[in-house]
């Protein structure tokens, strides 16, 4: 009679048969110790089961490592060797060769996930593979085997540093304050993100001082997968009529980002606008530089009372001549 079946698909049956067979024998009599219920633990057996999902922080500072946790299970009566077979085309996953599973029992391993920090943002698989090579001390190549697959998500990140230019220093009322700003920013997906310039006076408060106008544009860093450099330009305008003093600083924030109770010692712009003089030629009669001194801010005060004086001396002169003209005549 012919023979039906391909010839490599008759070999592996047969190859699994004796297998089985040779099993049985080497067992010896204690298969026959096992009722007949339990007769499907006589054969090894292996079962594999991962969490299903984990994520991988890749951004700068972490460790870029994930632990995967699996669980073999060895429902047989003997106690088994089995491999492990652990892959993944993008990630870098390791764990052990091999563990022992007693009879009965379940054994825990864990499995490193790592990744690289220009990782691109989003899901990896891992692939996890259990083999019985032994059981009993018998070598069984084929008789049971699982598998289990493992979802790696890389988070996305940015992050951004800055760093503030040269600018600021005493300036008048109604000079514009500019500054530049240098950004760089690194990233494992394409983002967006803002800088916005903020003033902090020295007495802590952030609260936006009335007259300032920043003109700044609009500080945008578009930051596509892998980083990005720009450099943003700030203008703020001071107000014209400012009456007294404003001292601080000026920081830039990326957007979310806290603003700190006080001027920080660096990376900033510390500036000092002061109220417009008014002088009569080259001569300043307000500010720390004018003929007032310190008290400069006495100045209109001061002024207004000379110019009286000066008012009422013209008056006097005035009425004395108009009684000597009366006298004469």
């Amino acid at each position: 009679m012919e023979n039906i079946y391909p010839s490599g698909a008759s070999a592996g049956v047969v190859s699994r048969t004796a297998v089985v067979l040779v099993f049985l024998l080497l067992a010896g009599p204690f298969g026959t110790l096992v009722p007949v219920a339990s007769a499907q633990q006589i054969l090894p057996d292996i079962t594999l089961e991962c969490v299903d999902s984990v994520d991988v922080d890749v951004s700068p500072g972490s460790t870029r490592t994930a632990m995967v946790n699996c669980e073999l299970e060895n429902a047989s009566m003997w106690e088994e060797e089995v491999s492990l077979d652990i892959s993944s085309e993008d990630l870098s996953a390791t764990g052990p060769d091999s563990v022992s599973v007693p009879a009965g029992e379940t054994v825990l391993i864990s499995i490193t996930v790592s990744a690289d920090q220009d990782e691109e943002a989003g899901d990896y698989q891992v692939n996890v593979s259990a083999e019985v090579t032994s059981a009993g001390g018998v070598p069984v190549p084929g008789l049971a085997s699982d598998s289990d697959e493992v979802e790696v998500t890389i988070a996305e990140y940015t992050t951004c540093d800055h760093t503030v230019g040269q600018g600021g220093g005493t300036l008048e009322a109604g000079q514009i304050i500019s500054f530049s700003v240098s950004i760089s920013c690194d990233s494992n997906t394409d983002s967006t993100t803002k800088f916005s310039a903020r003033l902090i006076d020295d007495s802590g408060s952030t609260a936006w001082p009335s007259g300032f106008d920043d003109q700044s544009p609009q500080c945008e860093v578009l930051i596509p997968d892998g980083g990005t450099s720009e450099n943003c330009q700030f203008q703020i305008l001071t107000p014209s009529n400012l009456e007294y003093a404003w001292e601080g600083c000026v920081i830039v924030l990326e957007d979310g980002g806290s603003v700190p109770k006080s001027c920080p010692g660096s990376n900033v712009v510390n500036i000092k606008v002061e109220p417009k003089t008014l002088g009569i030629g080259s001569i300043e009669l307000t500010g720390n530089e004018s003929i007032f001194g310190e008290y400069s801010d006495e100045a209109p005060i001061i002024i207004g009372g000379v110019a009286t004086i000066l008012v009422l001396a013209i008056i006097g002169m005035l009425v004395a001549r108009r009684r000597r003209r009366s006298l004469d005549d």
